[in-house]
């Protein structure tokens, strides 16, 4: 199981963007732990409500369609407890809703686990499996460790589209704020900047060559 997991987190770490993580992260738990549906539902802070954003096992086109208040059914009341929930007969407890839209079958056995992030809610990571039995604790382990390093990657691509906006839209007054953590006690008053990578063709400002027979030769 440990080598599983190592080989997950390295694969995650390598995506591109966030959507190969989720991807990685659904297929992978999915073909690991043999259970019959994985997926991944991102939290809406301004709108309080979770959104399927990947899955393996339910419907693709549910992905980004569907959605759930904090609260609502079992994956809404992992988000509000913040706490993992671990149940073998899932359609028997009092907060269980069946969303038809997924195309999902009444599965018996779920355990969701809420991926967090400097204990801000970014989502819930699940499993689900026809049989009734309960996961058992390497199982939830196993979803925890995946859904810190999964809480890093929503957080680091946050962070990117934010500062991809500035990198946009330069001069158009992008309110952007980003909240650090402290390493040491003091206090400190400065400038930010985002610093743009120097290698980018982007970056490099049109001029017009006042001796364009030099600019030859120093480009040959």
């Amino acid at each position: 199981m440990l080598d599983i997991l190592r080989r997950i987190v390295q694969e995650v770490s390598t995506a591109r963007d966030l959507d190969e993580a989720l991807s990685i992260i659904v297929t992978r738990v999915r073909e690991a732990l043999g259970v019959d549906v994985c997926s991944v539902y991102q939290a809406l802070p301004d709108q309080a409500r979770l959104v399927l954003k990947a899955t393996v096992g339910l419907s693709p086109d549910a992905v980004g369609r569907v959605s759930l208040a904090f609260g609502e059914g079992l994956v809404g009341l992992v988000a509000e407890r913040a706490e993992p929930i671990n149940l073998d007969r899932a359609p028997e407890h009092p907060a269980f809703r069946f969303l038809p839209e997924t195309g999902e079958q009444p599965y018996q056995a779920f355990l969701g686990v809420p991926i967090i992030h400097q204990r801000r809610l970014l989502g819930v990571l699940v499993v689900q499996n026809r049989a009734a039995q309960r996961f058992n604790e390497d199982h939830l382990s196993m979803l925890v460790t995946l859904a810190a390093q999964l809480a890093g990657a929503i957080s680091h691509a946050e962070a990117a589209g934010e500062f991809a906006r500035v990198e946009a839209h330069p001069r158009n007054g992008i309110d952007l704020s980003m909240e650090g953590v402290s390493g040491a006690p003091g206090v400190a008053v400065g400038s930010a900047a985002v610093v743009f990578q120097a290698a980018r063709l982007e970056s490099v400002p049109d001029r017009v060559s006042t001796l364009p027979e030099v600019e030859i030769q120093l480009f040959r």
